[in-house]
């Protein structure tokens, strides 16, 4: 009599260790502060060798600023807005840093903006993307478009909505759960490399340019200790041992880029 006990005890014993095992991996601490901050999204780093690639490949507004919320790694969507200045035609893109949907230049960082005049295009980074600025040539079709297509009044020709804001970040959480995301920070990571290694590169310098209201919003994280939660599919070696490393893509992602040799973790989470 005392064996069955034993054997229906041990029993027990193994089925709450089974239910214990998902609890517990599902309680994982997340990452310190200094890993948090050190990824690119987290700096407001982006591939501008991609974004330049994306603007002359869209037709339409909503096209490039779909690529490029594809193309950051940050927690906040990208928003952009041009307006026109007699010759000269300005895009800027800002991260949505206070999440409302609305770019605000107090609360919002600035990343980049493509500036067009006298039929030259010249892409121009900021904050902490300040080390590039490239020439690429007129003939793209995404300012006639916008031009073309605006119906607004007052100093914006175009400017992200709050509703078309709801839909990018939509598309962007499914974009974010597929192999594509992967390759597309593997791209970034290859990129980034390239930035700080080739010879007079201002990387390193730039990369200490943190705008005013990205330090803010790094502050805010700390302090809320939100950045451990941090939904983006962010490069970081913290990976590694969390569950959301083997879960999202089935596995380390073995992507290069900030620190080395690092894997994609997480998920978007709205």
């Amino acid at each position: 009599m005392s064996k069955k006990l034993g054997k229906r005890s041990f029993a027990a014993l193994a089925g709450t260790m089974v239910v214990a095992g998902p609890v517990l991996a599902a309680c994982s601490p997340g990452p310190t502060y200094d890993q948090w901050a050190a990824t690119d999204g987290a700096a407001g780093r982006i591939n501008l060798d991609a974004v330049q690639d994306a603007f002359k490949d869209s037709e339409s507004v909503s096209a490039f600023e779909k690529k490029v919320n594809e193309i950051y790694e940050g927690d906040g969507i990208i928003l952009i807005r041009a307006r026109q200045d007699g010759e000269r035609l300005t895009l800027q893109a800002y991260e949505d840093l206070n999440k409302d949907g609305t770019i605000n230049e107090t609360s919002d960082d600035l990343l980049f903006e493509i500036v067009q005049n006298n039929n030259q295009n010249e892409l121009r980074g900021h904050g902490t993307n300040g080390y590039y600025n490239n020439s690429f040539g007129a003939g793209n079709f995404l300012f006639t478009y916008l031009l073309l297509s605006s119906f607004s009044r007052g100093p914006y020709f175009y400017q992200t909505s709050p509703a078309r804001a709801s839909t990018i970040r939509s598309s962007r959480t499914n974009y974010r759960n597929s192999t594509s995301y992967r390759s597309q920070v593997s791209r970034n990571g290859s990129y980034f490399n390239k930035q700080k290694t080739f010879a007079g590169s201002r990387y390193s310098d730039a990369s200490r340019n943190v705008s005013p209201a990205r330090q803010t919003y790094q502050s805010s994280q700390r302090t809320s200790g939100a950045f451990k939660s941090s939904g983006t599919g962010v490069r970081s070696s913290w990976g590694s041992s969390s569950r959301s490393s083997r879960s999202s893509f089935g596995g380390r992602g073995g992507a290069r880029g900030f620190g080395g040799s690092q894997t994609i973790i997480g998920l978007e989470r709205g």
